[in-house]
């Protein structure tokens, strides 16, 4: 199998596990992917809106091994958020873990988020994510040391091409950065 299996074929194994006091950060690195490879992730595991978007596109990768896809993009709106205008807000708009390690997720977005406004952070004073409410939110609840907060929910809307979409309310997090 490829190096990309997690991705692609499955776990042909159980994901490893580390021994106590080693740290998930040590395992875990952030590469810009393209486009495609992102959308691969997505269309494998999303739980729901299988493609991928323009934006900045990272792999999250765990032991060397590709587990993930973390997309950011600007924020699809005309609207403020916290009293931000659109141009200064960038959205987390997908994130993919296909790997069952704890604390992964939180290590991984963590990372991106880094690397993100290192490369491309000229400008941008708030992140925003949505995230579906029958989801805890826990990857960016163990990320408010690192300035993300929960803003409030969104109800489910109609009208879009995703038809399960619709179906559900949305948490709004957000980060000033």
């Amino acid at each position: 199998m490829s190096t990309l299996d997690p991705i692609y074929g499955a776990f042909s194994k159980p994901p490893a596990t580390y021994p106590l006091g080693v740290s998930i950060a040590e395992k875990v690195t952030i590469q810009r992917i393209d486009r495609r490879a992102a959308t691969t992730i997505y269309q494998a595991h999303h739980s729901y809106l299988p493609r991928g978007r323009c934006g900045w596109h990272y792999g999250v990768y765990l032991d060397g091994r590709i587990v993930g896809a973390i997309t950011f993009d600007s924020w699809p709106s005309e609207g403020k958020i916290r009293g931000f205008e659109s141009k200064d807000i960038k959205e987390v708009a997908r994130v993919c873990i296909a790997h069952d390690t704890p604390n992964l997720a939180s290590c991984a977005m963590g990372k991106a988020q880094d690397t993100f406004l290192k490369e491309h952070g000229s400008g941008v004073k708030l992140l925003v994510t949505y995230v579906r409410e029958d989801y805890s939110g826990s990857m960016f609840s163990a990320l408010q040391g690192k300035g993300w907060q929960h803003d409030g929910y969104s109800e489910p809307q109609t009208g879009y091409s995703h038809n399960d979409k619709a179906e559900w309310g949305k948490e709004r997090w957000v980060c000033e950065v």
